[in-house]
């Protein structure tokens, strides 16, 4: 059989748009050394200050502080794009949304485009993809092995009507029960019309799951990712493994639910002064707001169930690399596709600039080649990590992407990362643009006011100094400028699409 041809990309097409080529030769590991394994470990909607390892005595995570002990675990890392879809596309095709084109959680990367997946198995490895990645249809993007939220379901048989009540239970999904960030359903086409459940729920009346520990979808994916590095332990192997948590629904485990977390107890942080920020934060604060403070509760407290539970089945992926003795050459990265804002500013979920939601965990550990219980200050970015990983793994570099390999700063925490990250979101309706530097992050909303911050005096983002810093932010939007100019969005059109 001939390989798979394509033809490259019309003249003038973006040069950062990397497609799929034939398939190379598997290239031979260096001489006498095994490649190095690679497991990463990708949770959904992690805000990057809830672990013990980062200070936080809010929720124990010992499975994340085992791992930060073995290597580097970076303090500021962000998302392109704090939503699901667009970000997770980001992390495998090491480009910004404005590049690869998914812009909202209804998009679908394109089968031509080229993934972290293609140029780990086009080298040789054994690629696997264990849970969510909300490809949203039944595209493997390069992964050879793979069992995602259909697989669960079918594991579920009659307790999938379980899920389907908690899915309904988030304010307004009792009316349609269809969540494709939940997997319900994980490939969006299938039902074609309204889902089968909507009047067949009955949503929880309180914190705990009615699902047994385990067979919630953590621990489904736990499962698979060992049975996965005990069935390919004796050859290289590139293994994601997507978990659902601490993401809704918010109904963990019991034991971990009023248990640890009752919801009367939980503090809400106060709004704040919501008039200087722009429109679209003001009306996102009102209608979380419109809850009501016993919904918002119970929110706070199974986010925090959740990512306990998280941290249990992540031990579990960690403890099978241990018994299986790979730990050493494995390149382990944990992190997260967004963050989740918990309450701060009046906000919850994503879909804005602030720290908890565009800031991400990041830890690699690497114990054969990477320092151990290290720290970096450095700016990096989230899509950043398919070079990285190509670069610690000692593969070729996988050509032109968005932005390069950091590399360097995983083996040399100490070193000063790049001047400034980015971000990017609402490209198709409502455009809005970040940059971030050591000191300040400025936000520039079209059609809106900017906002500003100086994280130096105000690192909780509480005072837009957009108007008194005329001088700081006129640079800051040249900077933007230079790396994303707004006026060549080709995606504007009208209406936000459906979340």
């Amino acid at each position: 059989m001939r390989p798979l041809e394509m033809k490259a990309p019309a003249a003038g097409a973006s040069t950062r748009r990397a497609f799929l080529s034939a398939p190379a030769a598997f290239a031979a590991a260096g001489a006498g050394q095994r490649r190095p394994n690679v497991v990463v470990l990708l949770s959904d909607q992690h805000r990057p200050d809830l672990m013990t390892c980062a200070g936080s005595s809010m929720v124990p995570t010992p499975s994340l502080d085992r791992l930060a002990a073995r290597g580097v675990r970076f303090e500021h890392a962000y998302c392109p794009y704090p939503v699901c879809a667009p970000s997770r596309m980001s992390f495998l095709t090491g480009l910004y949304p404005h590049s690869h084109g998914v812009l909202d959680n209804t998009m679908r990367l394109g089968w031509r485009q080229r993934t972290v997946a293609h140029h780990f198995r086009e080298h040789g490895y054994n690629t696997g993809l264990i849970g969510k990645m909300h490809f949203l249809d039944g595209q493997n993007h390069g992964f050879e092995y793979r069992l995602g939220f259909n697989d669960w379901l079918m594991y579920l048989g009659p307790k999938v009507q379980h899920f389907a009540n908690e899915i309904a239970s988030y304010p307004g999904y009792e009316k349609t029960v269809y969540d494709t960030g939940s997997g319900l359903p994980d490939v969006a086409d299938v039902w074609d019309g309204p889902s089968p459940w909507v009047g067949k729920v009955t949503p929880p009346a309180g914190l705990a799951s009615e699902l047994a520990a385990g067979d919630h979808f953590d621990a489904f994916v736990a499962r698979e990712a060992v049975r996965f590095i005990r069935r390919y332990k004796d050859e290289p192997f590139f293994l994601v493994a997507g978990f659902l948590k601490p993401h809704a629904p918010f109904h963990p485990p019991k034991g971990y639910a009023e248990e640890l977390y009752p919801p009367e107890r939980i503090e809400l942080p106060p709004p704040g002064d919501v008039t200087q920020y722009p429109k679209h934060v003001q009306a996102a604060v009102a209608r979380y707001q419109a809850m009501g403070e016993r919904r918002l509760r119970m929110i706070c407290a199974g986010y925090l169930g959740n990512l306990r539970y998280l941290d249990v089945c992540i031990g579990d992926v960690l403890k099978a690399l241990e018994e299986a003795g790979l730990v050493e050459n494995t390149i382990v990265v944990y992190t997260s596709d967004h963050g989740e804002m918990r309450g701060e500013h009046g906000l919850f979920q994503k879909f804005v600039f602030f720290e908890p939601s565009v800031g991400v965990p990041l830890i690699v550990s690497y114990p054969r080649a990477v320092p151990a219980g290290k720290v970096s200050r450095a700016l990096v970015e989230y899509q950043a990590l398919y070079p990285t990983l190509s670069d610690l793994a000692g593969l070729p570099s996988p050509g032109q992407l968005d932005r390069a390999s950091f590399g360097s700063l995983v083996h040399n925490p100490d070193a000063p990362g790049p001047p400034a990250v980015f971000a990017e979101y609402a490209l198709s309706w409502a455009p809005r643009y970040m940059i971030r530097t050591d000191r300040y992050k400025y936000i520039y909303n079209e059609g809106d006011i900017a906002e500003l911050y100086d994280l130096e005096p105000d690192p909780g983002e509480r005072i837009n100094r957009a108007a008194s810093m005329e001088g700081v932010r006129a640079r800051l939007h040249e900077q933007l400028l230079s790396w994303y100019d707004p006026a060549r969005n080709p995606f504007r059109k009208s209406k936000e699409p459906q979340r």
